[in-house]
């Protein structure tokens, strides 16, 4: 009787084990990726209590492995950190869309900049407001969110992976416009944001093209220059729980935390689209 007891024990340890996992969520990917996955769950734990959401960094490349082995259901990067090639086999959806937008005083004169100046603003190769039409004022650079990656996307699109010149650093966009707000000669970068006494500049893709303001509508269309997705990887069409998480992300409730974390919400047809790639033909709210 006693080793009947311990059978029906183990039995119910290993169901209980298995039911753990059918009701866990693997995501990995980008470091930077790491608070929108974490903030997701956070909310969604309010709708499926019973689902576990597990978020891990380390990188693109060595989430793949996992996720084409079954050991993670989702893998997350963004736009340009994975090749055509490499992903040709993999379902790829986007989330969100992310936008660097660079601002001034307000006072500053110069309303818009191609992004080779502020290419060489940021190499150091322009140090004076003067040299792009503004005062005869030394530019004092800052950037913004060391934390959701877009000083490194910074520097991989807009200065080509090259060092940048020494700016400082903040934390938050919020802080990042108060400190541009009191200092005339700034210029910083972050993503979308309003504050008294600044004003964010139209981009020209190159010189002589329209400048292209970083309008929320502009970045969520990517018609502004320095824009990009945020992609979410599948190694087949998720089912189950997955499925269920996939359909509350491309919800209006899924997408504001999305904006959250600082990134633009997709355009609804880009929505529905993904679902559909995805397999989630319904859309729980609009």
């Amino acid at each position: 009787m006693r080793k009947i007891g311990l059978l029906l024990l183990w039995g119910s340890l290993l169901s209980a084990c298995s039911q753990a996992q059918q009701n866990n969520i693997q995501i990995q990917g980008a470091d930077t990726l790491i608070l929108l996955g974490q903030n997701l769950n956070r909310l969604y734990q309010h709708k499926q209590p019973g689902v576990s959401i597990r978020v891990h960094g380390g990188g693109i490349g060595s989430a793949l492995p996992l996720l084409l082995k079954g050991e993670l259901q989702i893998a997350q990067a963004h736009g340009g950190e994975l090749s055509s090639e490499t992903a040709k086999d993999l379902l790829a959806v986007p989330v969100g869309v992310e936008g660097i937008v660079l601002y001034v005083h307000e006072s500053n004169p110069v309303n818009e900049l191609s992004l080779a100046q502020v290419r060489s603003i940021y190499l150091g190769e322009i140090t004076n407001w003067r040299q792009v039409g503004g005062p005869d004022q030394r530019i004092a650079l800052y950037a913004g969110e060391s934390s959701t990656g877009i000083v490194s996307y910074f520097q991989e699109y807009v200065l080509r992976g090259a060092e940048p010149f020494g700016f400082w650093g903040k934390s938050s966009t919020k802080e990042l416009l108060d400190v541009i707000g009191e200092t005339r000669n700034a210029m910083g970068f972050a993503s979308v944001g309003m504050a008294p006494h600044v004003k964010a500049l139209r981009i020209r893709p190159a010189t002589g093209s329209p400048a292209v303001e970083p309008s929320i509508a502009n970045i969520r269309s990517r018609q502004y220059p320095i824009s990009r997705y945020i992609y979410w990887y599948f190694a087949r069409k998720p089912q189950g729980i997955v499925k269920d998480f996939c359909e509350w992300v491309f919800s209006s409730e899924g997408q504001l935390v999305v904006e959250g974390i600082g990134f633009q919400p997709l355009m609804p047809e880009e929505r529905l689209a993904a679902m559909r790639k995805l397999g989630v033909v319904r859309i729980a709210s609009n």
